[in-house]
């Protein structure tokens, strides 16, 4: 993985020496850019935040990735709407940004910023009863763990770090709204099982591409894909829950929370009802991903290297 921000230049080609005046010049750089969208009020920061991600994303080396990834899942596009489809996905990058940074304010403002939605069959959050949430990066996903403080909740989340740890420090301070830990990606699943045995509520986002993870079908392909949520679930009796949060006009915003997911057989053996749940979450992903497609941050390879061959 690339170590900095604005090089090509990955880890094993810089000494250490260098690395730390190269991090400290990003972070200041990156600082620049948070104070001037924390500056503006919240939808000329999103819009800025979609600009930046438009014009960035232009250069950025992950560009080919977004667009073999939406290949997949629009198979019938052609050319220009894949571009479009690309051009819109950095953008929403730039938004995610900008929703990130804002996150405290928009937390503030939640009577007339942020709504919560029990969609039909949902049950409500509440602290006595131990549950596996799970989203998607779609969207304003970064809402979705204000669930926890909006229900009186302290929810565990999981989130990757920043190679530079500058920044990694700057966006975390405003992920402090959560009010939770913070669970680094690496070492996270041991956090969480000691979070669910003291009887806490747990957040994943599990949407990526795991090397460990199994088997299971995503918009077709076959999709290596992270099925401990619902081993956990199975193993704590607990309620697995779909958490999805989406953009509203005049920069406002709905985190919606889905009935549990529930494997169909009940007496069927353990993987298989695994297998089942996780289906359904990639079901239920695909179906938001395809009514936004804009809105899906995809930057990272999410199916085996042959089925890119198969949709290129």
């Amino acid at each position: 993985m690339p170590r900095f921000y604005f090089s090509s230049q990955r880890s094993q080609d810089v000494s250490g020496w260098l690395a730390r005046p190269m991090w400290l010049a990003e972070a200041a750089a990156i600082g620049l850019v948070v104070a001037v969208v924390r500056a503006l009020p919240l939808r000329g920061a999103l819009a800025l935040g979609a600009w930046l991600g438009h014009v960035l994303g232009r250069f950025s080396p992950r560009i080919d990735k977004v667009r073999s990834n939406l290949r997949v899942v629009f198979s019938s596009a052609d050319a220009p709407e894949l571009d479009r489809l690309t051009r819109a996905s950095f953008a929403n990058v730039g938004v995610a940004f900008a929703e990130l940074v804002n996150l405290r304010r928009i937390w503030r403002a939640r009577r007339s910023r942020l709504e919560f939605n029990e969609m039909p069959g949902a049950t409500t959050p509440t602290a006595e009863r131990r549950t596996v949430f799970v989203t998607a990066h779609l969207g304003p996903w970064q809402m979705t763990p204000l669930i926890g403080p909006e229900y009186g909740m302290t929810i565990p989340v999981i989130y990757a770090p920043e190679q530079n740890p500058y920044v990694d420090r700057l966006l975390n301070r405003f992920r402090a709204v959560f009010d939770a830990p913070l669970v680094a990606r690496d070492g996270g699943m041991r956090a969480f099982v000691r979070a669910l045995r003291q009887g806490q509520s747990i957040g994943l986002t599990v949407d990526t591409r795991l090397d460990s993870g199994e088997s299971v079908s995503f918009f077709g392909e076959p999709a290596m894909t992270n099925t401990m949520p619902a081993r956990l679930a199975l193993k704590f009796d607990c309620d697995l829950v779909p958490v999805l949060a989406e953009r509203l006009p005049g920069g406002r915003f709905r985190v919606n929370i889905h009935p549990p997911i529930t494997p169909a057989d009940l007496q069927a053996p353990n993987d298989d009802q695994v297998l089942d749940m996780s289906r359904q979450i990639n079901a239920l992903f695909e179906r938001e991903i395809l009514a936004r497609p804009e809105q899906w941050l995809c930057l990272k390879r999410r199916w085996p290297k042959q089925v890119y061959q198969h949709h290129a």
